[in-house]
């Protein structure tokens, strides 16, 4: 069973969106998490940060994946 882990961990919830967007085309499944109360405060986004998480099996991918869109 593999375990998720953290691609990377953004300030906002439309960063990690786009990132999760890019990867999905990509072929590569993702979850975001948030600790901001269900989005209904999106401040502690920037606080608490807003992770984008795979399968542990496509981690190194993935983040190759986005760096190389930077």
């Amino acid at each position: 069973m593999d375990r998720l882990a953290t691609i990377k961990t953004f300030n906002s919830r439309i960063e990690a969106e786009i990132a999760k967007s890019y990867l999905v085309s990509c072929g590569i499944k993702t979850e975001i998490s948030a600790d901001d109360a269900g989005q209904s405060i999106t401040s502690l986004q920037s606080v608490r940060g807003v992770k984008l998480l795979t399968l542990q099996v496509n981690l190194v991918k993935a983040r190759q994946l986005l760096e190389k869109k930077r």
